[in-house]
């Protein structure tokens, strides 16, 4: 990693992004983005596409642009694609937000809007697709968790043209048959895509490597590993696919879903037994907070699959759904993101402003730049805000979401702040006095004097310097 280069815009992706995160929640505080509300409701999908494009797809990009060529162990072939795919991506989503206002009966504004958003969303998809992909086909044969990271950007780009298809048949006056049956029926098939295929293959990859490296596990892959890997992208495959060739011609795929759902649940399984199999042979004992909150997040995540999968099976998903997906996009998703950004954004700071200085003098160590006694209580508040909104929109409770959406926007004030204290540090701080580590004390003997009087060079009276 250290001998990586630092890409030039991630650090822009992910200040976008957060401004997206607190943008949408103070929309949820104030009221204007509700759960409950219709999920084709012009405010809610303005919250939604916030959260999905705004915060969590930008933070991806932006941890990926960083990620793939450490673990490729090459660069990324362009370093200007980034800001031209960041461009149209933002000012493809204001665009999207005005054409949903205009959805509303907003004056002034205009459906067309929507497909001209769309289409430059799409395009900024598409330019990161390519930096990514070619990236990617330079360093074959790819690790395993490259091949996750590689499945998702497909499914990026088939959520990226079913939206565009959403925008086109809004906006146009007679949208033919093709997108008349998507807008009946391909809502879920955009759901699938983007929060199945885009975001969860690529935080399965992601978390292959990182959890591993940021836990000292084992990370060679196993033939769960496999396992997964196929089996996800199988039945996402099956859901998705089979579900557009349902939608657009008379063939029955009932079956063919069937098999994608218990595919997929199979690999999420697997997945999981990998993950668990990390916390469990990690050679460092003491969890730092990044690990602790992935741990948290990744339960809430696998809660929300469960809940979400037994509330199908007994025909009251409609009714829960709201509550769910809070609980797996924020709870999960966002959850996990704060989380390793907590991590990633002192790394790389710590290259950037120390990395030169390494080997020429004292230099700080990365924890130096965190205070984790003093950013837990955020994550903490943060998750227990979650799993009580979540709760409160289960038993239609609006008060009390109201109350837990305010705690949960205040958390990640808190943690925003955490993290702008770890890229600002001071760039002449010195490495702090850690202390060795404890030795088991020997049964005393019978000492001399001259045994038992202190001395200068003794290990005790000078505690270690941080490397």
């Amino acid at each position: 990693m250290i001998g990586s280069k630092v890409s030039r815009w991630t650090m822009t992706y992910f200040g976008c992004s957060i401004a997206a995160l607190v943008l949408a929640e103070i929309l949820v505080v104030a009221g204007y983005v509700n759960p409950l509300a219709a999920l084709r409701a012009p405010s809610t999908l303005i919250g939604v596409h916030l959260i999905t494009i705004g915060w969590l797809s930008l933070l991806i990009l932006g941890a990926l642009y960083q990620f793939v060529p450490v673990i490729t162990n090459t660069s990324l072939v362009s370093q200007r694609l980034p800001l031209y795919s960041l461009s149209a991506i933002v000012s493809g989503l204001a665009i999207m937000l005005a054409g949903f206002l205009a959805l509303g009966g907003a004056p002034l504004l205009t459906t067309t809007l929507l497909p001209v958003g769309g289409g430059l969303v799409l395009i900024g998809f598409v330019l990161s697709m390519i930096n990514l992909a070619l990236t990617l086909w330079r360093a074959r044969p790819l690790p395993l968790a490259a091949d996750f990271i590689a499945f998702g950007l497909v499914f990026l780009l088939l959520t990226g043209l079913i939206g565009l298809g959403f925008a086109l048949a809004f906006a146009l006056p007679q949208p033919p048959v093709l997108l008349l049956a998507l807008i009946d029926g391909g809502l879920g098939l955009h759901v699938a895509a983007g929060f199945g295929g885009w975001f969860m293959l690529t935080v399965m990859g992601v978390s292959y490597r990182l959890l591993s490296m940021f836990m000292l596990a084992p990370d060679e892959p196993r033939r769960s590993t496999y396992a997964a890997l196929i089996l996800t992208v199988a039945g996402l495959g099956f859901l998705v696919f089979g579900g557009l060739a349902g939608l657009w011609s008379s063939v029955a795929v009932g079956p063919v879903e069937a098999s994608g759902a218990a595919s997929l649940g199979f690999g999420a399984l697997f997945y999981a037994a990998d993950i668990l199999e990390f916390y469990r042979a990690r050679k460092r004992r003491r969890l730092e907070l990044n690990s602790l909150t992935a741990a948290a997040a990744l339960f809430l995540i696998a809660l929300a699959l469960v809940l979400g999968a037994l509330a199908l099976a007994s025909g009251v998903l409609d009714r829960f759904a709201g509550a769910i997906g809070y609980l797996f996009v924020f709870g999960g998703l966002t959850g996990l993101g704060l989380g390793q950004l907590y991590k990633i954004v002192p790394f790389l700071t710590w290259l950037e402003v120390f990395g030169k200085r390494l080997g020429k003098g004292p230099v700080p160590l990365v924890q130096d730049l965190v205070d984790e006694a003093r950013a837990t209580p955020g994550f903490i508040l943060y998750f227990v805000a979650a799993i009580l909104a979540s709760a409160a929109l289960a038993g239609r409770q609006p008060v009390l979401w109201r109350i837990a959406a305010v705690l949960q926007l205040t958390a990640t004030v808190m943690i925003v702040v955490e993290l702008w204290r770890a890229r600002h540090p001071d760039p002449t701080a010195k490495p702090s006095a850690i202390r060795p580590p404890r030795r088991p004390l020997a049964r005393p003997k019978a000492l001399s004097t001259a045994q038992t009087t202190p001395t200068l060079d003794s290990p005790s009276s000078h505690p270690l310097q941080g490397d």
